[in-house]
């Protein structure tokens, strides 16, 4: 990790979001750092907490099975993520530099100079952001250096439970400062304003809010694997409230103006590309729905009916545009399975149009949002706890409501009262149909019901991602199941067939499985024979490596300790969360669960 002492800071992102005539005395070049102010330091903080929530779901969108691409190459060069999993070949990971360097190092600074002048409200806000990207790091790279980090040009790596030990008691800490009057309202605080902090304008009762929603984030890792216990799901469910009672609970959304490049939704059809070199523009222009989530998860239709419209789930037209079909002369919502490639007849604009049109989808408008976490997530998260502590009648009432608020964030209910009295009625009314086959009931409600509507509700979030691995790709094709259910085998898709509703259409099954065409050295093995086999279904993969261009570079040999470097097997070793240590997974073949 060379150079990761020196402040990195971005001068045009600097300019664009806060104004030059505050910043003439910044970096210009990482090998010459200068003294910085807290007031420049945290607008940059702000910008790239909300850019590093794109960088995660950018990779995990593709890496969760919800779109993919065009070809069936299985090297990409830049984009394996999407493709064939050859990471190792690829160049740059941009959320290691995001964690290490546009985020670490300025806020290390901003936090070194705030505590020169006493100005504890921006070492609160500091904490708090680098605990976000603590969290994303870890989970998407597992052992990664974070106690001697910035002391070393070729820091150790820390373990994954090392990492948790220091999260968990950091949102404590981070918890209890906020309510410190001490703290927020610290006389020498400077005044935090809406140009320094275009998510929460400076208000600290928010962010200690924020602070609260993270923890409850941070400790649902601990289900369903880790330590799944009454004790924890209390403790969860109590977290979530928390938040969600809280009067000052409110979305922490870092929204774009729309403009030039860095001014526009790293999500929206400018696709900006941030810095250039270090991160990657969107690819929803050349993407397309995989089966598993146009078809299976979002009971996308194979013909377009004047009644059911494209699909089962109301948000799919929503979140995605239908496009007519060509030929065909059908506009059906289609999809391709993942990384099979598409037919030579066909062409992109047949398939949907991922920005949505304008003002559907929230997320992928110019003009749009990054939310740093979503009430529908953390009713989720509730109802999780609820569900592995056996109240699964409360679980299902707080999916039902997570749904029906991701409906209203997609805009497909019609009127919803300030108490949330009118959301199920009107709702429920006019999607019968979806809540009937979706979610009947609470007598028939399982954990994969829960979690197949996380999926979708998650979806350009990173922790689609998070939760496929935490319950360890569980399907009947790998044979792990939860609760004695696979949770990614969706029974309930739509056949296709006939003008009038009927639950017997919705009776085909399908599983999630890895993509076609992956990259045969790293996920397939010769037979006895000699031929080309895939691995145990088992094998998925499970983390990134860590960045090549600094690591494989400037700590190869720590690399080497830890059975990293270059090794595609790395690939493959689970999260510590992962781990089947509360024996609440189990799968067909004993011998391939570890």
């Amino acid at each position: 990790m060379k150079n990761i002492l020196y402040i990195v800071f971005s001068l045009s992102l600097i300019v664009l979001f806060t104004g030059c005539e505050d910043f003439l005395d910044v970096n210009t070049s990482k090998d010459s750092p200068t003294t910085i102010t807290v007031d420049q330091a945290l607008p940059t903080a702000c910008f790239y907490a909300a850019q590093q929530i794109y960088d995660h779901a950018e990779y995990g969108v593709y890496l969760s099975q919800a779109l993919t691409t065009t070809s069936s190459s299985q090297t990409t060069g830049t984009y394996d993520y999407s493709q064939g999993w050859d990471l190792l070949q690829m160049n740059r990971h941009p959320q290691w530099r995001r964690h290490f360097y546009d985020l670490g190092a300025n806020i290390n600074e901003m936090i070194r100079v705030a505590e020169k002048i006493d100005s504890k409200n921006f070492i609160l806000i500091g904490r708090t952001i680098m605990l976000q990207s603590t969290l994303f790091t870890t989970d998407a790279f597992g052992e990664m250096p974070r106690s001697n980090a910035y002391t070393s040009t070729s820091p150790t790596y820390d373990t994954q439970e090392e990492i948790y030990n220091w999260m968990y008691q950091e949102a404590d800490e981070l918890v209890s400062l906020y309510a410190n009057e001490d703290w927020v309202n610290n006389p020498n605080n400077i005044p935090i304003t809406e140009k320094m902090d275009r998510i929460y304008k400076g208000d600290m009762k928010k962010w200690g809010v924020y602070a609260k929603a993270l923890r409850a984030r941070l400790w649902l890792r601990k289900l369903p694997n880790w330590e799944n216990n009454p004790t924890v799901c209390a403790k969860i469910i109590g977290l979530v409230d928390e938040v969600l009672n809280d009067p000052n609970w409110e979305e922490p959304h870092y929204n774009y103006p729309g403009g030039t490049n860095e001014q526009n939704c790293p999500w929206g059809s400018s696709h900006p590309i941030i810095n250039a070199w270090e991160s990657r523009g969107n690819r929803l222009a050349s993407s397309i729905p995989s089966k598993f989530f146009g078809y299976a998860i979002l009971g996308g239709y194979t013909v377009k009916n004047t009644n059911r419209r494209y699909a089962l789930d109301p948000r799919a037209e929503r979140m995605m545009t239908p496009r007519e079909a060509g030929t065909t002369g059908s506009d059906a919502m289609r999809w391709l399975e993942s990384n099979i490639g598409m037919e030579t007849s066909m062409k992109v604009t047949y398939y949907p149009d991922l920005y949505a049109e304008a003002g559907q989808n929230p997320y992928t408008s110019n003009t749009g949002y990054i939310a740093l976490i979503t009430t529908e997530e953390l009713l989720f998260i509730k109802a999780e706890a609820q569900y592995w502590a056996g109240n699964k009648a409360d679980a299902y009432t707080t999916t039902m409501e997570a749904v029906l608020h991701s409906m209203v964030r997609f805009g497909v209910t019609e009127s919803v009262a300030s108490n949330g009295s009118e959301l199920i009625g009107t709702a429920k009314t006019r999607y019968t149909r979806f809540f009937e086959v979706r979610l009947p009931g609470e007598s028939r409600f399982t954990i994969a019901d829960l979690m197949q509507q996380k999926f979708v509700t998650m979806y350009l979030q990173p922790e689609q991602w998070n939760d496929l691995r935490r319950y360890n790709y569980s399907s009947k094709t790998n044979g792990i199941r939860y609760d004695d259910v696979p949770v990614y085998t969706i029974t309930t898709c739509h056949k296709g067939s006939g003008t009038t509703f009927n639950v017997a259409d919705f009776t085909v099954e399908y599983s999630l499985r890895r993509p076609y065409n992956l990259y045969e050295p790293f996920w397939m093995q010769p037979d006895a024979f000699g031929q080309n086999a895939e691995l145990s279904p088992n094998a998925w993969i499970t983390r990134l490596n860590p960045d090549p261009e600094t690591e494989d570079k400037y700590n190869k040999k720590e690399l080497e300790r830890l059975g990293a470097y270059k090794n595609h097997e790395w690939l493959k070793k689970r999260m510590i969360w992962a781990y089947n240590t509360s024996g609440k997974a189990v799968c067909n073949d004993a011998t391939e669960w570890k």
